[in-house]
């Protein structure tokens, strides 16, 4: 294990990936400035907001309009005359102060209109539009449109609650997908990466190095495999650690998100795409965090299993990683192949790796084909079982057969 973690090529490609998601979060951010807005509005108005709240707010932007200039009596009618010019030949402490009138009220008016963009959600239409689209019929339409009842209460639930009324970064900036889809997402494919190579290099350090005749007639010999799986998965855990720990903590350090830890994930100012996200149960930011990387970590250590399974049969690192990956990847494009089939295509969307590239989507009610209830759940404990299966099967294989 330490020969794999101190390989001149692991420590090389995780020093570059770092390297580049760290270029990554901190060549971004062009409207970084511009996000402080919210945690500021926290501050003063705090997290969840109502028509009074609105109400006061747009009291307290109006009369910082008439501060700034008595001419003007609203915020509407003031940004409405900002002509770029106007702005050009302000100051730059005037320029701030409309800057921050022209965020507050785009907020208050995203918050105002909450309401009625919720109202027009129907997941009915979603529903129609998935079965007509992928032209399920008999059983597979009776589990789909099952699921979005489920995603129908569960509107209907946030309606009522109002839980879509809380602050969070504006949907246009697109900080979810920034985040979970971008960072996350890229970090773990990184993670693959060399938990797939890391893991091929121990199972066959001894055959590479022409040492196997050795190692494996010592007292405990063959044994040695248990050793080499366990060290796999606990080196899988030590690398996760500064891939994903570094990449985190410098974003958090380069986004502010203080005020916002405890925002709902589904609040209605997270709206992105075409529909916004409606998670099974109300989710706060910093748990849905914590629970993407359990995901993706189990992943990459089921990814070790498979690996190490591979790796025993295989007994060369780089053709196990060049098949590996092959393997992952014909995950994500083989159930296209199935459009016409929806009961497989259904199945076969409970993969490994389009688990690991949505992890925006986790525990969202509009994924899709990946919106079923304990989604991950199930492809979590499928895949575990396979690994462990395939890494049983694979030792049983490594016990009969010669070790030359």
């Amino acid at each position: 294990m330490k020969k794999a973690l101190g390989s001149p090529v692991i420590l090389c490609l995780l020093g570059l990936f770092i390297s580049f998601n760290l270029f990554t979060i901190f060549s971004g951010g062009d409207y970084k400035a511009e996000l402080k807005i919210v945690n500021q509005i926290v501050e003063e108005y705090g997290l969840t907001f109502d028509d009074s709240i609105l109400n006061t707010m747009q009291e307290h932007v109006n009369e910082d309009v008439r501060q700034f200039d008595s001419s003007y009596q609203d915020a509407d009618a003031f940004l409405k005359s900002m002509t770029p010019e106007k702005y050009s030949m302000a100051s730059k402490e005037d320029q701030q102060v409309i800057d921050r009138i022209g965020l507050m009220q785009m907020y208050i008016g995203l918050g105002k209109s909450l309401d009625e963009r919720y109202a027009e959600l129907d997941a009915g239409q979603m529903r129609d539009s998935m079965v007509k689209g992928l032209g399920l019929s008999g059983i597979t339409q009776k589990v789909v449109t099952a699921e979005y009842e489920k995603l129908d209460t569960r509107l209907e639930e946030m309606k009522a609650n109002a839980e879509y009324k809380q602050w969070f970064f504006a949907g246009d900036y697109r900080m979810h997908t920034e985040l979970f889809r971008s960072l996350l997402k890229n970090t773990a494919l990184e993670g693959v990466m060399l938990v797939v190579l890391l893991t091929a290099l121990i199972a066959n350090y001894e055959f590479e190095n022409r040492s196997q005749l050795v190692a494996y007639t010592t007292k405990r010999g063959r044994k040695l495999i248990w050793n080499k799986l366990a060290a796999s998965l606990l080196s899988t855990l030590l690398l996760i650690i500064p891939l994903f720990g570094i990449s985190l903590l410098a974003y958090f350090h380069f986004y502010d998100y203080s005020g916002l830890w405890h925002a709902l994930i589904s609040s209605g100012l997270n709206w992105e795409y075409k529909f916004p996200y409606i998670t099974r149960w109300p989710i706060e930011f910093h748990h849905y965090v914590w629970m993407a990387i359990a995901i993706l970590s189990f992943i990459l250590m089921i990814v070790s299993l498979l690996t190490f399974a591979l790796s025993v049969f295989i007994k060369n690192s780089y053709l196990t990683w060049i098949i590996m990956i092959l393997l992952l990847v014909s995950m994500f494009v083989i159930p296209s192949f199935f459009a016409g089939i929806p009961l497989v295509l259904i199945l076969m969307n409970f993969n490994l790796t389009l688990l690991l590239v949505n992890p925006h989507m986790y525990f969202s009610g509009v994924s899709s084909l990946t919106m079923f209830e304990h989604y991950e759940i199930i492809t979590l404990t499928t895949w575990f079982a396979a690994g462990v299966i395939c890494s049983i099967l694979s030792m049983r294989r490594f016990y009969r057969k010669d070790i030359v």
